[in-house]
Formats: C-alpha cells, sequence, structure tokens
C-alpha cells in the first residue's frame, strides 16, 4: 500500500470514529433534555389516541355514563337508519309520483298579442 492509501484509510477509520462519538453525545444530550422536559412539562397524563375512546361521558339528560366509542356507534347506527329510511321514502314519493301522472293537453292555438300567430306547431 503507499503511504496515501494507508493516511486515507486511518482518515476514513478515525471519521468513522469520530460521527459515531458524536452520535452518542447527541443522544445523551437529547435523552437528558427529555427527562427535563418531563420534569418541566408533566404531560404524562396525556392519552392516547386508542385511549381517547375509552373516557367515560356522562349524558345530561339521562345522566347515563357511557363511553365515547359506544356513543359513536349509537350515532351511527342512528345515521344509518335514518338514511335507510329516507331511501325508502325517495322510492314511495316516486312511486306516488308515478300514480298522480296526468296527461297534460297541449295548445296547438294560440292568440298572440299581435294577433298574427293562429296555430302552434308543437311536437308530440
Amino acid at each position: 500500500m503507499y503511504p496515501t492509501q494507508v493516511y486515507q484509510e486511518s482518515m476514513r477509520r478515525a471519521t468513522k470514529k469520530m460521527k459515531n462519538l458524536l452520535f452518542n453525545i447527541h443522544e445523551a444530550i437529547w435523552w437528558v433534555v427529555a427527562e427535563i422536559e418531563d420534569w418541566l412539562y408533566p404531560y404524562h397524563d396525556r392519552l392516547t389516541p386508542s385511549d381517547k375512546f375509552e373516557i367515560r361521558v356522562k349524558d345530561p339528560y339521562t345522566n347515563e355514563e357511557y363511553m365515547v366509542e359506544e356513543h359513536i356507534q349509537g350515532i351511527n347506527e342512528k345515521l344509518n337508519r335514518l338514511q335507510d329510511e329516507m331511501i325508502d321514502v325517495k322510492y314511495q314519493l316516486q312511486q306516488h309520483e308515478e300514480k298522480l301522472k296526468f296527461k297534460i293537453k297541449k295548445i296547438k292555438s294560440s292568440p298572440s298579442v299581435s294577433g298574427k300567430v293562429k296555430k302552434m306547431d308543437v311536437p308530440e
């Protein structure tokens, strides 16, 4: 090996060791700062997204306690039922409209303001 290659190899090793050292220092500082942050701002009582649905809620009208997730499911069931009823009402309305349809007689002659138009041709 040439002296320049040996020098380059030793520099690569030194750089790698220095990067590892700096990374370890960075991690240690981050850990210390995180601990200080937890000490200053104790937010350990924050709920995770999965825990948020495990909260008990009291209904102001009935004074019953229930889970938020159960309440959401109840609302979804009501919504689905209302959508089904709305589809049924639309269908029944359409049937009634078909039963009540009547033909409108088309006027073929109409007096005009000028008196010149006597007959109107209306396509059927």
